[in-house]
């Protein structure tokens, strides 16, 4: 392609002159901060619940190209931190018979990962997402300085260093920080082609936006962020009175177009290279669980069951790609919220700006805030090419509805910290009282940031409390995630008890493995999968240690529905990395001993123990009068066993609580118990 010059970034007018060499020792010091941060928080993080299923996935990957492990996301992460792994020589474990694919993957990931050495397994896979993120610390420091100064690049720089947001994600195996990365690096590289067309600049972006998409689905929003700004860039060059009819303006809009085909085409390649050019998503005669077309008929927008069914029928994307965009899509539909403390029965509109405003250091967002009042001049494309991709991405990520953690809206932060570089070296230039803001804003964050260590993921600002209160407020990937064993390990070898009861978020793994040895009780996620952790005595005694998710009831429900509310309402004794909670006392939790005997009468009735099946479950329904799912399990034991009529009652009663206490949580549950009568 020919090369047109496009429009010279100017630069803010620096007051402090640093040499190339001071420059370049306070960027390579500031990598080092973070690389270290990095590194000392998460070798003191066990696993948190994505980690083991994405390894999982990477190697079955490479020995068998089984892209069937875990579709919900396309395979680039998976394969990158897999690969060290591999000589290892972990053992795989056997396929059980599981009639649902995460089930599958949650059950043998946990298998393989402590059938090993889980700390040097995930500190393999975490080191490779940790050059993801010093790798965006350097994409966001040399686009800084191009689009303006150094002193710019400099406190973005200094922003990223500290933000908790990044340093949560930083180094976790998972594709949130990677897509992050490669999003900003492909709007980056398509900012140069802008600024002079070349082949090698195409090429290059084309390579990068190729790896974003087949990082993580959301990747595929690349695709209309470039188009946007190629049709938005044109206009901003003021140099043409009339541009449609400048010969230049024509060359350049085609320019533009044929870069744009050039990226898509190459990404779509790619996108096929990484899953091996095979449509089957499963290798020789495996199957998906339950197949494509059974799970797409779950989608109940038509239009995207057509579109997805079209690209299926023929074969235009790989079928384990098209069944993630099922799967993600599906999510919205079944998946609780907890905002505010509050537990809503699906997504909420307002969440992404909500955990935004919680999650981000007020730093950061008073320099955001600040920064349309500082009359920053003279880069018209940078703050288009800075402020369009953060708000279209977090304009989808608002209507999508999937409010699952601040890291789903990952790649909107590093525009914004190079924005927020922009404020506060607009402000340092000003004036010494500017310099002095900048200085105190700096420190604040500095201080702010390392009192989370090293548990970042449970970071909040002040203005809501704090890492202490997070948990309050938002919670599941934003607070407590399941990183917190360790901690608790040190806890109880400090605080040693004889009674000690204990939840924990991910169902299939043993804390014993960390020498925790507390009676299990049931957590959220075992409970939506039907994995109890056995009868629970409807009273407790002793040290009880609850995962702060399972206290808020994300997985359970709000008020009455939430088997830990009682503990709502008590002060914590301690609090183990601002994610376990621990309390010393006596406790009555009737309805968590009535749902662990439902969950134990599914399993007899599987075994056709029905005698003993109905006692459980009549016993689960005296313990909780009051609970719709009990009363369900009630009436589906009965019938099973012959008792048609009384069973009938117990679901004509399990509908009636259903539809009195909190209808609005309980609707999935209604719909099942009317399916039979519809």
């Amino acid at each position: 392609m020919s090369e047109t010059p496009g429009t010279p970034a100017r630069t803010i007018p620096p007051t402090v002159n640093l040499s190339p060499r001071a420059t370049g020792f306070i960027a390579i010091a500031l990598l080092v901060v973070i690389a270290v941060l990095l590194f000392a928080s998460v070798r003191q993080e066990s696993q948190t619940f994505d980690e083991p299923i994405h390894l999982f996935a990477g190697i079955e990957y490479w020995k068998h190209g089984d892209f069937g492990r875990n579709p919900e996301h396309p395979p680039l992460v998976k394969l990158l931190t897999a690969l060290p792994v591999l000589p290892m020589g972990i053992k795989e474990p056997p396929q059980l018979p599981i009639p649902f694919f995460k089930g599958q993957d949650l059950v043998n990931s946990a298998q393989m990962l402590y059938s090993a050495n889980a700390d040097a397994v995930l500190l393999r896979g975490r080191l490779v997402v940790a050059l993801f993120s010093l790798a965006l610390a350097a994409l966001v420091f040399l686009a800084a300085r191009e689009m303006f100064d150094t002193l710019t690049a400099l406190f973005a720089l200094g922003l990223f260093a500290f933000e908790p947001v990044m340093l949560a994600n930083g180094a976790l195996v998972t594709t949130d920080m990677p897509l992050a990365c490669l999003f900003f690096a492909s709007v980056y590289t398509f900012y140069r082609c802008l600024l002079q067309m070349s082949a090698g600049r195409v090429a290059l972006c084309a390579v990068v936006t190729a790896l974003t998409i087949v990082t993580k689905h959301s990747g595929i929003l690349i695709l209309p962020v470039l188009v946007l700004l190629a049709i938005l860039d044109p206009l901003l060059d003021s140099g043409e009175a009339m541009p449609g009819a400048s010969a230049s303006w024509r060359r350049r809009i085609q320019q533009l177009a044929l870069a744009l085909v050039a990226i898509a085409a190459f990404s779509y390649l790619f996108l096929w290279t990484i899953y091996g050019f095979r449509y089957a998503a499963r290798p020789g005669q495996l199957q998906m669980i339950p197949t494509f077309a059974d799970y797409l008929r779950g989608l109940g927008h038509p239009l995207q069951q057509a579109m997805i069914g079209f690209c299926a029928r023929h074969h235009l994307l790989p079928e384990a790609y098209l069944y993630g965009w099922v799967d993600i899509l599906l999510i919205p539909g079944y998946r609780s919220t907890f905002l505010f403390g509050h537990v809503f029965g699906s997504g909420q509109w307002f969440f992404f700006p909500a955990v935004f405003l919680i999650k981000t250091t007020l730093t950061l967002l008073i320099l955001l805030v600040a920064l349309p009042f500082l009359r920053v001049r003279g880069h018209r494309r940078e703050f288009l090419v800075l402020v369009l991709p953060a708000a279209f991405f977090m304009v989808v990520a608002i209507f999508s509805m999937l409010n699952l953690g601040v890291r789903h809206i990952l790649p909107v932060y590093p525009f914004c910290i190079v924005l927020g570089g922009v404020a506060a070296a607009s402000l340092a230039v000003r004036s010494t009282v500017g310099r002095a803001v900048v200085a105190v804003l700096m420190v604040l964050m500095v201080i702010s940031s390392l009192h989370s260590f090293p548990d970042y993921l449970a970071y909040s600002n002040e203005i809501v409390g704090g890492p202490s209160h997070t948990y309050r407020i938002v919670t599941d990937s934003n607070a407590d995630w399941g990183q917190g064993l360790k901690w608790t390990k040190a806890y109880l070898d400090r605080h040693p008890a004889s009674e000690c009861w204990m939840t924990y978020s991910d169902p299939v793994v043993d804390p014993a493995y960390y020498g925790i040895h507390c009676k299990p009780l049931t957590s959220g996620m075992a409970h939506v999968i039907g994995m109890g952790a056995g009868p629970v005595p409807p009273t407790i005694s002793g040290t009880v240690l609850l995962s702060a998710t399972d206290e808020e009831g994300l997985l359970w429900g709000p008020g009455s529905l939430n088997p830990y509310q009682v503990f709502r309402g008590l002060q914590p004794d301690a609090k183990i990395g601002n994610v376990m909670l621990v309390y010393h006392g006596t406790f009555d939790l009737p309805l968590l001993a009535a749902q662990s005997n439902a969950t134990a009468a599914i399993g007899l009735l599987r075994q056709r123990r029905l005698p003993e099946a109905v006692a459980m479950a009549e016993n689960a329904a005296r313990l909780a009068p009051d609970s719709a799912e009990v009363y369900a399990t009630l009436g589906e034991v009965l019938m099973a066993s012959g008792r048609t009529e009384e069973g009938k009652q117990a679901m004509a009663k399990a509908i009636h609580l259903a539809e009195t206490i909190e209808p609005d949580y309980q609707k999935h549950l209604l719909d099942y118990l009317r399916a039979p009568q519809s």
